[in-house]
């Protein structure tokens, strides 16, 4: 099969009744407890989507995304959220979540001119928080860096407005609902203990649970000077 990887981003009402299916058939696969309920629910609850396709037309991956405004102490924020983030076997190593992902950045700055925006990312896997890695110069928490106080409150707000009753604000966690969608033993999120990697480590230190399907809640501001030459770069835009 060809490993040619193409994505698009579209509005969830514009999705075909035939890629609901294939992307609960890729969550399933990826994760356990996966229940349709769920899928439908999150899908309702959420504004746009990445599809991710081979060169056969197969649907081979998703992100879901949705943008709503978070009331803070002092101020009013926008919120960027992505969901669940399916990439199959034989395509993770292409960068095309990436690209749509750093384009939506840029497509919402220009659509929210004068907004103070941030990246909300929930993390059940080590791999997912990496990420923030490539396409930012500054986000929380990350080894080795202050938590700044901006980025606390906007995760407090997430977790208050999104997840009453499970969002633990001390360690930034969404408790996953027992039996709740978790990563599936062995998949490349689960931590693997023959490696030595940091960022891997240092997920594990703060969601220890997350093998339950504990979810970290991640941000970073979207601003032109926070983002690496990466997400430039993916997106097609100069740092200018």
């Amino acid at each position: 099969m060809s490993t040619k990887t193409i994505g698009c981003t579209m509005a969830i009402r514009d999705l075909q009744q035939d890629d609901r299916e294939q992307m609960f058939v890729l969550l399933d696969r990826y994760y356990l407890g996966v229940t349709r309920e769920a899928f439908e629910r999150d899908l309702a609850a959420k504004e746009h989507v990445i599809l991710l396709r081979a060169g056969t037309g197969e649907l081979v991956g998703f992100s879901t995304l949705s943008r709503f405004h978070l009331a803070l102490p002092e101020r009013t924020v926008l919120a960027v959220f992505s969901g669940d983030t399916i990439v199959g076997a034989g395509h993770r190593g292409s960068f095309e979540t990436a690209h749509q992902i750093c384009r939506y950045f840029f497509q919402t700055i220009q659509e929210f001119p004068g907004d103070e925006i941030y990246w909300v990312l929930i993390c059940k896997g080590w791999r997912t928080y990496r990420v923030l890695r490539l396409l930012f110069e500054e986000y929380a928490p990350r080894a080795g860096s202050a938590d700044r106080t901006s980025f606390r409150e906007v995760a407090d707000a997430f977790g208050a407005a999104r997840y009453p009753g499970f969002y633990r604000p001390e360690g930034r966690i969404i408790e996953s609902h027992a039996p709740g969608q978790r990563i599936r033993p062995g998949s490349p999120e689960a931590i693997d203990r023959r490696r030595s990697d940091a960022e891997m480590l240092f997920f594990e230190h703060v969601n220890p649970h997350h093998e339950r399907g504990n979810e970290l809640v991640c941000i970073a501001p979207i601003r032109p000077d926070n983002f690496t030459a990466a997400t430039r770069r993916l997106a097609g835009y100069s740092k200018t």
